[in-house]
């Protein structure tokens, strides 16, 4: 056995009497370092203070100094040998943690087409209930001579209207998750037209809460480049929001400007304002903030997170900002890229 493999040998000896020891090996690793130190450092000073240095001198030297190496090295070495099982835990780990991520997803994709494909069934039967409540609402094949009937046939409508608007917005939003909602339709329309056919929808529901709409509207040469249907029911959503969570009194502004990057449109109003445990709360699909707002008036949890996605799809960003009574602001974000026109790139 050549010189270096006897000492591999005692090397490896040794590492595995303080692999033995446990946590209790690395102290003694550290003594044994101390103590020859110590005594390296004494030989050293005699040898500074003159006279000759006999060989037995040196041998000690190199002794003493294999003493200090050794421990250190081994325990440079278990060190090493615990970040390698360190490393290999947190790659298993991560490998975990990328199926249990795929297995949500592809989870996600399943609810996703199931409410897809749940919703279009859904929809053709109640566009029958719609249409023939309608004929009958109206009295186009003759009247209906008890006026309960008439009322009933209202009733039925205007709850097929509310669930088939339900339905319409499950379907948007399972396609988005999906994948599969696309802007191939997009085109260039005025934004100011869609604002102010956005506001007509909304009106008479501010009627009802005595509540005033005020706008600022785009500049009348400033377009969007998109899907004008996402963009108004994007609208009619934020301010049906803004109406309802409005007290009597209140008011429910819309303006619209450049901005840094790019155009703004902004809906904010004097209402009962929102946390930010209730703003994640309400970005969550069917979430319903709890309040007492929220008990007066239905909803479907449906209408912030279906109005962030379409703005996501257009490459735009919402932001909420709001305090509990300090009203609420949402600001909509398109980038340059969508918008056209002067004024809407005006600094």
């Amino acid at each position: 056995m050549t010189r270096p493999q006897i000492g591999e040998e005692i090397t490896l000896r040794i590492d595995r009497l303080f692999h033995r020891m446990g946590p209790a090996g690395g102290t003694i690793a550290l003594t044994l370092i101390a103590v020859a130190a110590s005594c390296l450092a004494h030989l050293l000073l005699k040898l500074f203070q003159g006279g000759s240095t006999p060989l037995i001198v040196w041998f000690n030297i190199a002794g003493k100094a294999a003493l200090v190496a050794a421990p250190l090295i081994l325990y440079s070495r278990r060190v090493i040998g615990q970040l390698h099982e360190s490393r290999a835990a947190l790659e298993e780990m991560t490998r975990r943690l990328a199926i249990a991520a795929e297995e949500a997803h592809q989870a996600n994709r399943a609810k996703s087409a199931f409410l897809a494909n749940m919703s279009h069934e859904l929809r053709t039967p109640l566009n029958a209930i719609l249409g023939f409540s309608e004929i009958m609402k109206d009295q186009h094949l003759g009247p209906l001579n008890n006026p309960r009937y008439q009322s009933y046939t209202r009733d039925i409508h205007s709850s097929g209207v509310y669930l088939l608007g339900i339905i319409n917005d499950v379907l948007d939003l399972s396609k988005i998750e999906a994948g599969k909602m696309t802007l191939d339709s997009a085109e260039e329309f005025v934004l100011a037209d869609t604002v102010k056919a956005s506001i007509a929808m909304v009106e008479s529901l501010g009627d009802k809460f005595d509540v005033r709409l005020e706008a600022e509207l785009p500049a009348p040469d400033v377009r969007l480049i998109g899907v004008e249907r996402m963009m108004r029911q994007i609208l009619i959503n934020l301010l049906g929001n803004a109406v309802k969570f409005t007290q009597a009194g209140g008011v429910v502004h819309v303006s619209a400007g450049p901005c840094v990057g790019g155009y703004a449109l902004t809906v904010s109003d004097t209402g009962i304002g929102m946390s930010e445990e209730d703003i994640a709360q309400a970005l969550t699909p069917f979430g319903q903030v709890g309040n007492q707002a929220n008990i007066r008036h239905a909803g479907t949890g449906l209408g912030l997170p279906l109005a962030k996605a379409m703005v996501e799809l257009h490459g735009g960003a919402m932001e909420i900002i709001s305090a509990p009574g300090q009203g609420t602001s949402i600001v909509l974000t398109f980038p340059l890229s969508r918008v056209a026109g002067a004024a809407a790139r005006a600094a």
